[in-house]
């Protein structure tokens, strides 16, 4: 990621600071992958759109699209979020994911657990952005001062990590990702507020060609590409 880290004062956070709800960003659809510094390119994961709130050292919400309650469905991840995290009074906006034992992407075990098998799968945190952070909103800073701060806030785990993301190389991105049969990925703009509602040219998502699969989504190699010659 470019640009120097942040420092990172840990400030007490009065507990019920955080709002009980922030609406969402929705992503303008484009017309396909593309290169330019502006844009911090990322998978877009098979799963579902989350944002997770942290307060106290605990997860105390899980909002999630369609669903009443997120963190039933997924309560492994009470535990091991807060546990990765450097701060406190912290809103994470990602996507909820389904593995395998392997550690594979599973949309099949994703839909199980939906449907109401708490068993099925182990379930995946991936953090795109930061939205509070120390019991301060952070969504009129732009994404690059926003993802820096995510990345030294977030401390990636085995199920809870940060989108691996490369600035400026969309097609780049778009051509390792596709042997694993991703529908699209997302850009990102590195000068761009957190808009609720309509993103504009905020954020993008930038549908892949379809082309055959030739290998199962890893959550581990993903966050490495496009250096998939490394192995994992």
């Amino acid at each position: 990621m470019p640009g120097d880290q942040l420092d990172l004062p840990i400030p007490a956070v009065v507990a019920g600071t955080l709002p009980a709800r922030v609406s969402p960003m929705q992503p303008t659809l484009a017309a396909g992958p593309f290169d330019d510094p502006a844009y911090l390119f990322e998978a877009w994961w098979p799963g579902i759109r989350a944002q997770a709130w942290v307060e106290g050292a605990t997860l105390l919400r899980l909002r999630a699209e369609g669903m009443a309650d997120a963190l039933s469905t997924f309560p492994e991840l009470a535990e091991e979020l807060p546990e990765r995290l450097a701060d406190d009074g912290v809103i994470l906006d990602g996507w909820l994911l389904a593995l395998d034992d392997g550690g594979w992407l599973d949309t099949d075990l994703l839909r199980r657990r939906l449907a109401g098998d708490h068993h099925a799968g182990r379930p995946a945190f991936v953090a795109s952005d930061l939205l509070w952070s120390g019991g301060v909103d952070w969504q009129r800073r732009s994404f690059l001062v926003r993802r820096t701060r995510l990345e030294t806030v977030l401390r990636d785990g085995d199920r809870c990590v940060v989108s691996h993301a490369l600035r400026g190389e969309g097609t780049l991105l778009a051509e390792a990702l596709a042997r694993f049969g991703l529908s699209a990925i997302s850009a990102r703009r590195l000068d761009a507020r957190y808009r609720t509602g309509a993103a504009g040219d905020a954020w993008l998502r930038l549908p892949l060609a379809p082309e055959p699969v030739t290998e199962r989504p890893r959550l581990a190699l993903i966050q490495r590409l496009p250096f998939p010659e490394d192995g994992v």
